[in-house]
């Protein structure tokens, strides 16, 4: 019974260390704005996802043609024969 209490407790905790963390880091960066790394990060991770992309389009085969026949598709007259 203390145990699982003592895990409610434990988790409770953590999640409003990990809320506040977060907060706190919200609120810098709209105090103070965005440094210069993180700024970079996120150009390099645009440039790293456009760069995937463009492989992704690149290495897609295009879809095979069907080919036809000269005789395919040809118009040929034809007769019912009534018994």
């Amino acid at each position: 019974m203390f145990k699982f209490l003592f895990f409610i407790i434990f988790f409770i905790v953590l999640m409003t260390l990990l809320m506040g963390f977060s907060f706190l880091r919200t609120l810098k960066r709209v105090l103070f704005g965005s440094s210069e790394s993180e700024k970079k990060a996120r150009q390099q991770q645009r440039q790293a996802n456009r760069n995937a992309s463009r492989q992704r389009t690149e290495n897609m085969t295009p879809p095979k043609k069907k080919i036809f026949t000269k005789e395919e598709g040809e118009y040929i007259d034809y007769e019912e024969i009534k018994e």
